[in-house]
Protein backbone atom coordinates (compact mmCIF):
# COMPACT_ATOMS: atom_id res chain seq x y z
CA UNK A 1 0.00 0.00 0.00
CA UNK A 2 3.06 2.02 0.70
CA UNK A 3 3.59 1.90 -3.16
CA UNK A 4 0.13 3.82 -3.92
CA UNK A 5 2.07 7.66 -2.53
CA UNK A 6 5.45 6.54 -3.55
CA UNK A 7 6.55 8.30 -6.82
CA UNK A 8 8.36 5.49 -8.12
CA UNK A 9 4.63 3.98 -8.59
CA UNK A 10 2.64 4.32 -11.65
CA UNK A 11 0.09 6.17 -10.69
CA UNK A 12 -3.37 7.45 -12.78
CA UNK A 13 -6.08 5.60 -13.86
CA UNK A 14 -4.39 4.40 -17.15
CA UNK A 15 -6.84 1.92 -18.83
CA UNK A 16 -8.98 1.63 -15.04
CA UNK A 17 -12.14 3.91 -16.40
CA UNK A 18 -14.40 1.55 -14.53
CA UNK A 19 -12.63 2.34 -10.90
CA UNK A 20 -11.97 6.02 -11.72
CA UNK A 21 -16.07 6.00 -12.37
CA UNK A 22 -16.48 4.50 -9.21
CA UNK A 23 -13.83 6.69 -6.98
CA UNK A 24 -15.45 9.58 -7.95
CA UNK A 25 -19.06 8.58 -7.96
CA UNK A 26 -18.11 7.74 -4.07
CA UNK A 27 -16.33 11.11 -3.59
CA UNK A 28 -18.94 13.55 -5.05
CA UNK A 29 -22.15 11.84 -3.43
CA UNK A 30 -20.16 12.16 -0.23
CA UNK A 31 -19.80 15.65 -0.74
CA UNK A 32 -23.35 16.42 -1.83
CA UNK A 33 -24.89 14.62 1.13
CA UNK A 34 -22.61 16.88 3.98
CA UNK A 35 -23.52 19.86 1.94
CA UNK A 36 -26.70 21.23 3.89
CA UNK A 37 -28.63 21.53 1.57
CA UNK A 38 -29.10 18.85 0.75
CA UNK A 39 -28.35 16.61 3.86
CA UNK A 40 -32.10 15.39 3.93
CA UNK A 41 -31.80 13.07 1.11
CA UNK A 42 -29.11 11.12 3.50
CA UNK A 43 -31.73 9.00 5.14
CA UNK A 44 -32.90 7.71 1.58
CA UNK A 45 -29.64 5.64 1.60
CA UNK A 46 -29.54 4.36 4.56
CA UNK A 47 -29.29 0.86 4.73
CA UNK A 48 -32.69 0.20 6.80
CA UNK A 49 -33.30 -3.49 7.00
CA UNK A 50 -37.19 -3.20 8.44
CA UNK A 51 -38.16 -0.59 5.63
CA UNK A 52 -36.59 -3.12 2.77
CA UNK A 53 -38.20 -6.27 4.29
CA UNK A 54 -41.79 -4.59 5.76
CA UNK A 55 -42.05 -1.47 3.43
CA UNK A 56 -40.54 -3.23 0.28
CA UNK A 57 -38.03 -0.33 -0.52
CA UNK A 58 -36.14 -2.47 -2.71
CA UNK A 59 -34.56 0.84 -3.83
CA UNK A 60 -32.49 0.95 -0.49
CA UNK A 61 -29.99 -1.90 -1.86
CA UNK A 62 -28.96 0.06 -4.48
CA UNK A 63 -28.94 3.56 -2.97
CA UNK A 64 -27.00 2.52 -0.02
CA UNK A 65 -23.97 1.22 -2.13
CA UNK A 66 -23.13 4.45 -3.54
CA UNK A 67 -20.79 6.17 -0.50
CA UNK A 68 -19.73 5.73 2.61
CA UNK A 69 -21.14 8.20 5.38
CA UNK A 70 -18.06 8.30 8.04
CA UNK A 71 -15.10 10.19 6.53
CA UNK A 72 -12.65 7.67 7.55
CA UNK A 73 -14.30 4.94 5.89
CA UNK A 74 -14.98 6.74 2.61
CA UNK A 75 -11.11 7.97 2.60
CA UNK A 76 -9.62 4.03 3.38
CA UNK A 77 -12.11 2.70 0.74
CA UNK A 78 -10.96 5.25 -1.85
CA UNK A 79 -7.11 3.95 -1.06
CA UNK A 80 -8.47 0.48 -1.30
CA UNK A 81 -10.07 1.29 -4.88
CA UNK A 82 -7.25 3.39 -6.19
CA UNK A 83 -5.10 0.46 -5.08
CA UNK A 84 -7.55 -2.45 -6.55
CA UNK A 85 -7.76 -0.89 -10.13
CA UNK A 86 -5.06 -2.54 -11.02
CA UNK A 87 -7.24 -5.78 -11.70
CA UNK A 88 -9.25 -3.63 -13.96
CA UNK A 89 -5.69 -3.48 -15.89
CA UNK A 90 -5.33 -7.28 -15.86
CA UNK A 91 -8.81 -8.11 -16.17
CA UNK A 92 -10.17 -5.74 -18.62
CA UNK A 93 -12.94 -3.15 -17.78
CA UNK A 94 -15.69 -5.45 -19.09
CA UNK A 95 -14.49 -8.15 -17.34
CA UNK A 96 -14.05 -6.27 -14.41
CA UNK A 97 -16.94 -4.61 -14.39
CA UNK A 98 -19.09 -7.92 -14.91
CA UNK A 99 -17.44 -9.35 -12.31
CA UNK A 100 -17.85 -6.34 -9.89
CA UNK A 101 -21.59 -6.58 -10.46
CA UNK A 102 -21.95 -10.35 -9.85
CA UNK A 103 -20.08 -10.10 -6.72
CA UNK A 104 -21.78 -7.30 -5.28
CA UNK A 105 -25.30 -9.25 -6.09
CA UNK A 106 -24.00 -12.22 -4.40
CA UNK A 107 -23.08 -9.92 -1.33
CA UNK A 108 -26.15 -8.12 -1.44
CA UNK A 109 -28.49 -11.45 -1.32
CA UNK A 110 -25.83 -12.68 1.71
CA UNK A 111 -26.18 -9.90 3.56
CA UNK A 112 -29.85 -9.70 2.95
CA UNK A 113 -30.39 -13.80 4.00
CA UNK A 114 -28.04 -13.28 6.90
CA UNK A 115 -29.65 -10.89 8.66
CA UNK A 116 -33.23 -12.17 7.88
CA UNK A 117 -31.86 -15.64 9.80
CA UNK A 118 -30.15 -13.41 12.47
CA UNK A 119 -33.43 -11.94 13.04
CA UNK A 120 -35.33 -15.41 13.41
CA UNK A 121 -32.83 -16.25 16.09
CA UNK A 122 -33.93 -13.32 17.39
CA UNK A 123 -30.87 -11.25 17.00
CA UNK A 124 -31.64 -8.05 15.71
CA UNK A 125 -29.99 -5.86 13.05
CA UNK A 126 -31.57 -2.93 12.12
CA UNK A 127 -29.18 -1.25 9.57
CA UNK A 128 -26.47 -2.39 7.51
CA UNK A 129 -23.19 -0.37 7.05
CA UNK A 130 -24.33 2.39 4.24
CA UNK A 131 -21.36 2.21 1.85
CA UNK A 132 -19.73 0.04 -0.97
CA UNK A 133 -18.71 -3.15 0.52
CA UNK A 134 -20.30 -5.55 -2.22
CA UNK A 135 -17.74 -3.47 -4.75
CA UNK A 136 -14.12 -3.45 -1.92
CA UNK A 137 -14.34 -6.00 -0.42
CA UNK A 138 -14.61 -9.12 -3.02
CA UNK A 139 -11.71 -7.99 -4.78
CA UNK A 140 -9.70 -9.20 -1.62
CA UNK A 141 -10.04 -12.62 -2.41
CA UNK A 142 -8.34 -12.20 -5.71
CA UNK A 143 -5.77 -9.66 -3.89
CA UNK A 144 -4.69 -13.13 -1.16
CA UNK A 145 -4.36 -14.91 -4.69
CA UNK A 146 -2.86 -13.40 -6.96
CA UNK A 147 -0.55 -10.56 -5.20
CA UNK A 148 3.00 -11.81 -4.40
CA UNK A 149 3.85 -12.45 -0.93
CA UNK A 150 7.23 -10.67 -0.45
CA UNK A 151 8.25 -9.64 3.28
CA UNK A 152 10.45 -6.33 3.28
CA UNK A 153 11.04 -5.88 7.05
CA UNK A 154 9.97 -8.20 10.33
CA UNK A 155 8.71 -6.03 13.60
CA UNK A 156 8.82 -8.34 16.81
CA UNK A 157 9.45 -11.63 14.73
CA UNK A 158 6.55 -10.72 12.66
CA UNK A 159 7.05 -10.39 8.90
CA UNK A 160 5.59 -7.23 6.87
CA UNK A 161 5.01 -7.08 3.56
CA UNK A 162 3.51 -4.50 0.95
CA UNK A 163 0.27 -6.57 0.94
CA UNK A 164 0.18 -5.83 5.09
CA UNK A 165 -1.18 -2.28 5.12
CA UNK A 166 -3.56 -3.05 2.16
CA UNK A 167 -5.53 -5.89 4.61
CA UNK A 168 -4.87 -3.31 7.73
CA UNK A 169 -6.67 -0.51 5.68
CA UNK A 170 -9.86 -3.03 5.19
CA UNK A 171 -9.72 -4.22 8.67
CA UNK A 172 -10.18 -0.52 9.58
CA UNK A 173 -13.32 -0.37 7.81
CA UNK A 174 -15.07 -3.39 9.04
CA UNK A 175 -14.01 -3.21 12.36
CA UNK A 176 -16.59 -0.28 13.47
CA UNK A 177 -19.24 -2.26 14.32
CA UNK A 178 -20.83 -5.50 13.98
CA UNK A 179 -23.07 -4.55 11.37
CA UNK A 180 -20.10 -3.64 9.16
CA UNK A 181 -18.38 -6.96 10.05
CA UNK A 182 -21.26 -9.13 8.57
CA UNK A 183 -20.86 -7.04 5.76
CA UNK A 184 -17.38 -7.29 5.15
CA UNK A 185 -17.67 -11.01 5.90
CA UNK A 186 -20.41 -11.56 3.17
CA UNK A 187 -18.74 -9.24 0.96
CA UNK A 188 -15.40 -11.76 1.33
CA UNK A 189 -17.42 -15.10 0.74
CA UNK A 190 -18.77 -13.02 -2.64
CA UNK A 191 -15.42 -13.05 -3.97
CA UNK A 192 -14.35 -16.48 -3.33
CA UNK A 193 -18.06 -17.30 -4.69
CA UNK A 194 -16.87 -15.04 -7.74
CA UNK A 195 -13.23 -16.14 -8.18
CA UNK A 196 -14.04 -20.02 -8.43
CA UNK A 197 -17.23 -19.17 -10.50
CA UNK A 198 -19.19 -20.97 -8.19
CA UNK A 199 -22.87 -22.19 -9.60
CA UNK A 200 -21.50 -20.29 -13.16
CA UNK A 201 -22.43 -17.13 -11.26
CA UNK A 202 -20.02 -15.18 -12.99
CA UNK A 203 -21.91 -16.71 -16.84
CA UNK A 204 -25.16 -15.69 -15.02
CA UNK A 205 -24.78 -12.12 -13.71
CA UNK A 206 -22.55 -10.02 -16.16
CA UNK A 207 -22.63 -6.50 -17.89
CA UNK A 208 -24.63 -6.61 -21.59
CA UNK A 209 -21.96 -5.80 -24.20
CA UNK A 210 -24.19 -3.31 -25.45
CA UNK A 211 -24.72 -1.58 -22.68
CA UNK A 212 -20.85 -1.11 -22.14
CA UNK A 213 -20.59 0.44 -25.63
CA UNK A 214 -23.30 2.68 -24.49
CA UNK A 215 -21.26 3.98 -21.63
CA UNK A 216 -18.19 4.15 -23.32
CA UNK A 217 -19.21 5.98 -26.04
CA UNK A 218 -21.07 8.38 -23.54
CA UNK A 219 -18.68 8.82 -20.32
CA UNK A 220 -15.81 7.94 -21.80
CA UNK A 221 -14.66 10.92 -23.00
CA UNK A 222 -14.72 12.27 -18.76
CA UNK A 223 -13.03 8.70 -17.54
CA UNK A 224 -10.78 8.04 -19.74
CA UNK A 225 -7.19 8.78 -18.64
CA UNK A 226 -3.71 9.79 -20.14
CA UNK A 227 -0.84 7.33 -20.20
CA UNK A 228 1.70 7.94 -16.77
CA UNK A 229 5.02 9.80 -17.73
CA UNK A 230 7.16 7.51 -16.15
CA UNK A 231 7.33 5.07 -19.12
CA UNK A 232 10.93 4.17 -19.42
CA UNK A 233 10.64 0.92 -17.42
CA UNK A 234 8.44 -1.80 -17.85
CA UNK A 235 5.03 -1.96 -15.92
CA UNK A 236 4.85 -4.48 -13.91
CA UNK A 237 1.44 -6.88 -12.83
CA UNK A 238 1.69 -5.76 -9.52
CA UNK A 239 2.70 -2.34 -7.62
CA UNK A 240 5.02 -3.73 -5.59
CA UNK A 241 6.98 -5.30 -8.91
CA UNK A 242 6.91 -2.14 -10.31
CA UNK A 243 8.16 -0.37 -7.24
CA UNK A 244 10.83 -2.97 -6.90
CA UNK A 245 12.00 -2.47 -10.63
CA UNK A 246 12.60 0.83 -10.40
CA UNK A 247 14.38 0.38 -6.72
CA UNK A 248 16.45 -2.10 -8.60
CA UNK A 249 17.40 0.22 -11.63
CA UNK A 250 18.22 2.95 -8.80
CA UNK A 251 20.59 0.25 -7.13
CA UNK A 252 22.37 -0.38 -10.36
CA UNK A 253 22.71 2.91 -11.64
CA UNK A 254 24.52 3.60 -8.26
CA UNK A 255 26.42 0.92 -8.81
CA UNK A 256 27.61 2.32 -12.22
CA UNK A 257 28.25 5.31 -10.96
CA UNK A 258 30.69 4.33 -8.47
CA UNK A 259 32.62 2.53 -10.71
CA UNK A 260 32.65 5.47 -12.74
CA UNK A 261 34.00 7.48 -10.32
CA UNK A 262 36.51 5.45 -9.34
CA UNK A 263 37.60 5.92 -12.68
CA UNK A 264 37.79 9.43 -12.91
CA UNK A 265 41.34 9.88 -13.73
CA UNK A 266 40.96 8.03 -16.97
CA UNK A 267 40.94 10.28 -20.30
CA UNK A 268 38.03 12.40 -21.71
CA UNK A 269 37.14 9.64 -24.53
CA UNK A 270 36.34 7.01 -21.81
CA UNK A 271 33.82 9.82 -19.97
CA UNK A 272 32.18 10.42 -23.68
CA UNK A 273 31.55 7.19 -23.60
CA UNK A 274 30.32 6.54 -20.02
CA UNK A 275 27.78 9.52 -20.55
CA UNK A 276 26.70 8.12 -23.90
CA UNK A 277 26.24 4.35 -22.30
CA UNK A 278 23.93 6.19 -19.34
CA UNK A 279 21.17 6.75 -21.04
CA UNK A 280 20.96 2.69 -22.14
CA UNK A 281 21.37 2.28 -17.92
CA UNK A 282 18.26 3.96 -17.67
CA UNK A 283 16.62 2.66 -20.36
CA UNK A 284 17.79 -0.84 -19.55
CA UNK A 285 17.06 -2.95 -22.98
CA UNK A 286 15.10 -6.06 -21.63
CA UNK A 287 18.08 -8.89 -22.54
CA UNK A 288 16.86 -11.25 -25.01
CA UNK A 289 17.91 -14.99 -23.28
CA UNK A 290 16.02 -14.84 -20.10
CA UNK A 291 12.74 -13.44 -18.80
CA UNK A 292 14.00 -11.22 -16.04
CA UNK A 293 13.99 -7.82 -16.18
CA UNK A 294 17.60 -7.04 -15.66
CA UNK A 295 19.13 -10.65 -16.77
CA UNK A 296 22.19 -11.49 -16.11
CA UNK A 297 22.83 -8.61 -13.49
CA UNK A 298 20.90 -11.11 -10.88
CA UNK A 299 24.00 -13.23 -11.05
CA UNK A 300 25.68 -11.98 -7.62
CA UNK A 301 29.10 -13.47 -8.91
CA UNK A 302 29.33 -10.95 -11.27
CA UNK A 303 28.17 -8.08 -9.37
CA UNK A 304 30.99 -9.42 -6.97
CA UNK A 305 33.77 -9.93 -9.45
CA UNK A 306 32.79 -6.46 -11.24
CA UNK A 307 32.66 -3.83 -8.66
CA UNK A 308 34.23 -5.12 -5.74
CA UNK A 309 37.41 -2.90 -4.81
CA UNK A 310 40.31 -5.55 -5.96
CA UNK A 311 39.20 -5.86 -9.74
CA UNK A 312 38.70 -1.92 -10.04
CA UNK A 313 41.98 -1.72 -8.31
CA UNK A 314 43.31 -4.14 -10.87
CA UNK A 315 42.06 -2.29 -13.96
CA UNK A 316 42.92 0.72 -12.76
CA UNK A 317 46.69 -0.03 -12.29
CA UNK A 318 46.93 -1.94 -15.99
CA UNK A 319 45.51 1.54 -17.79
CA UNK A 320 47.96 3.62 -15.82
CA UNK A 321 50.97 1.47 -17.26
CA UNK A 322 49.28 0.76 -20.56
CA UNK A 323 48.73 -2.98 -20.18
CA UNK A 324 45.87 -4.73 -20.40
CA UNK A 325 46.45 -8.16 -19.42
CA UNK A 326 46.76 -10.90 -21.87
CA UNK A 327 43.92 -13.41 -22.74
CA UNK A 328 43.82 -15.14 -19.88
CA UNK A 329 42.83 -12.43 -17.47
CA UNK A 330 39.42 -12.64 -15.67
CA UNK A 331 37.49 -9.50 -16.86
CA UNK A 332 33.52 -9.47 -15.11
CA UNK A 333 33.96 -12.61 -13.65
CA UNK A 334 34.47 -14.05 -17.34
CA UNK A 335 37.73 -16.12 -18.40
CA UNK A 336 38.09 -14.61 -22.58
CA UNK A 337 40.36 -17.79 -22.79
CA UNK A 338 36.81 -19.75 -23.03
CA UNK A 339 35.45 -17.15 -25.37
CA UNK A 340 34.01 -18.96 -28.48
CA UNK A 341 34.89 -16.76 -31.82
CA UNK A 342 32.14 -18.94 -33.24
CA UNK A 343 29.19 -17.85 -31.54
CA UNK A 344 26.67 -15.37 -33.63
CA UNK A 345 25.75 -12.40 -32.07
CA UNK A 346 22.83 -10.35 -32.70
CA UNK A 347 23.25 -7.74 -35.56
CA UNK A 348 20.44 -5.23 -33.67
CA UNK A 349 23.03 -5.70 -30.19
CA UNK A 350 25.63 -5.01 -31.81
CA UNK A 351 24.60 -2.17 -33.16
CA UNK A 352 23.02 -0.72 -30.05
CA UNK A 353 26.32 -0.58 -28.58
CA UNK A 354 28.37 0.33 -31.58
CA UNK A 355 25.60 3.59 -31.18
CA UNK A 356 26.96 3.94 -27.75
CA UNK A 357 30.48 4.49 -29.24
CA UNK A 358 32.41 1.70 -28.67
CA UNK A 359 34.05 -0.32 -31.29
CA UNK A 360 32.79 -2.80 -33.18
CA UNK A 361 34.97 -5.73 -32.71
CA UNK A 362 35.29 -5.37 -28.91
CA UNK A 363 31.19 -5.64 -29.22
CA UNK A 364 31.40 -8.60 -30.78
CA UNK A 365 34.35 -9.87 -28.41
CA UNK A 366 32.09 -8.99 -25.12
CA UNK A 367 29.01 -10.29 -26.95
CA UNK A 368 30.54 -13.27 -27.48
CA UNK A 369 32.11 -13.65 -24.19
CA UNK A 370 29.09 -13.02 -22.21
CA UNK A 371 26.34 -15.53 -24.78
CA UNK A 372 24.77 -12.37 -26.03
CA UNK A 373 23.58 -11.02 -23.06
CA UNK A 374 23.89 -7.08 -23.71
CA UNK A 375 23.18 -5.89 -20.41
CA UNK A 376 26.39 -7.82 -19.46
CA UNK A 377 28.23 -6.61 -22.27
CA UNK A 378 27.92 -3.21 -21.66
CA UNK A 379 29.16 -4.18 -18.43
CA UNK A 380 32.60 -5.44 -20.01
CA UNK A 381 32.67 -2.84 -22.33
CA UNK A 382 32.45 0.36 -19.77
CA UNK A 383 35.17 -1.85 -17.60
CA UNK A 384 37.53 -2.04 -20.40
CA UNK A 385 37.29 1.91 -21.89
Amino acid sequence: MAAILSQNSSTGFYKAPVSKGILGCMFLTSCALNVPLLAHIKQYVMYNIPSIFQKLEVWRVITSKFTFLETKDLVCGCLLIYYFRIFERRYGSHKFASYLLAACTVSTILELSFVYLLNQLDVQITFLPTGPYGLIFPLFANYFMDIPRVAQTYILGVPVTGKTLTYLVGLQIISSNKESMVAGICSLLAGVICRWNFLQVLDIIKVPKFIAKCFGACLGWILDSSPPVENSVPMGATLEIQRQQQLDLMEQQLLLSRARESRGGNSGRFHNRQQMAQGYAERLVPPANDGGLFGSFHNQNIWNNTFSPTSLLRRNQQQETGTHGDSGEMANGINQNHIDASTPVQEDQVKTLVEMGFERQNVVRALQSCNNDINMATVILLNES
